[in-house]
């Protein structure tokens, strides 16, 4: 089996989310963007996509964060273009600001849901679309969400982005969020801190969607490659990500915590959960 924490760099850029500050190991204290889910990860036409950034700031203690956004096509980052839209076109890009009270988060913990923020994807995006080479027709252009959100008590900051594929494919064969039912501890729903040492994993995942990308050899089918994240604020798990069916050993360390898994599709579905005990 791959071990993506090997590969975490490699596949930072493909999951759909990223932030500049983002530790390989899978413990929870300081700022963090554990992922950013969009209701629509992938549209075929102009729309309000809502993005729900997962954040952690155990060592925040509840403090009160001031974030900003904006977004734009994709200025091409993975091919090493800086992380903002200062050259977008004002027709194709948006942006805003807001504050978040994290202290409306778990108890203790401060990790779990932030505002959302809902991104109207303009009309002239898929204009542009429209213009480019057949195979990012085909294969789609990315829409770029920078979010970056600042401790305005102490300075501290982190930045985060998500792609939303624009597509021109039929709305049935559009990528969607993965789902799943369950953390697991041994084999059962997690219903307490953990005691000893044991195996994580997560319960009724959605399977893998095929989809078909162009390439330099016509058309080819792919099946997306499910993984999960992990995350914890006590205690130490083996493996930052981990396959579907894969269990992850984790040491406690304490009798409280919280835990999530982040449930990924390799294309930008994400879905997670965040228990605290």
């Amino acid at each position: 089996m791959i071990r993506l924490m090997i590969l975490f760099f490699i596949t930072f850029f493909i999951v759909g989310c990223a932030n500049d500050n983002f530790r390989e190991q899978s413990e929870l204290g300081g700022l963090r963007v554990l992922a950013i889910s969009a209701d629509t990860p992938e549209i075929n036409s102009a729309a309000l996509v809502t993005l729900t950034p997962i954040i952690s700031y155990v060592d925040g203690g509840g403090a009160n964060l001031n974030y900003t956004w904006e977004a734009c096509p994709d200025p091409g980052i993975d091919f090493g273009a800086d992380i903002d839209c200062d050259d977008a076109s004002a027709s194709l890009k948006e942006n805003g600001a807001g504050t978040f009270d994290t202290s409306t988060l778990s108890a203790d913990y401060f990790t779990g849901n932030a505002a959302t923020i809902g991104v109207n994807v303009p009309a002239a995006t898929f204009v542009l679309l429209g213009t480019l080479d057949s195979d990012i027709q085909f294969n789609g252009l990315n829409y770029l969400v920078i979010v970056t959100y600042t401790d305005p008590g102490n300075g501290n900051s982190i930045k985060a982005f998500k792609r939303i594929k624009l597509s021109t494919k039929a709305g049935g064969d559009l990528n969607t969020n993965p789902t799943f039912t369950n953390i697991t501890f041994n084999g059962s729903a997690i219903a307490a801190y953990p005691t000893s040492k044991g195996n994580f994993d997560i319960s009724g995942a959605s399977s893998a969607q095929s989809y078909d990308l162009q390439t330099n050899i016509g058309v080819r089918s792919f099946s997306e490659r499910m993984y999960v994240s992990w995350f914890s604020s006590t205690g130490e798990f083996l493996f930052n990500r981990t396959d579907v069916g894969e269990n992850n050993q984790f040491t406690p360390s304490g009798t409280t915590g919280v835990f999530v898994a982040i449930y990924r599709d390799g294309r930008g579905g994400v879905a997670s959960q965040i228990v605290s005990y």
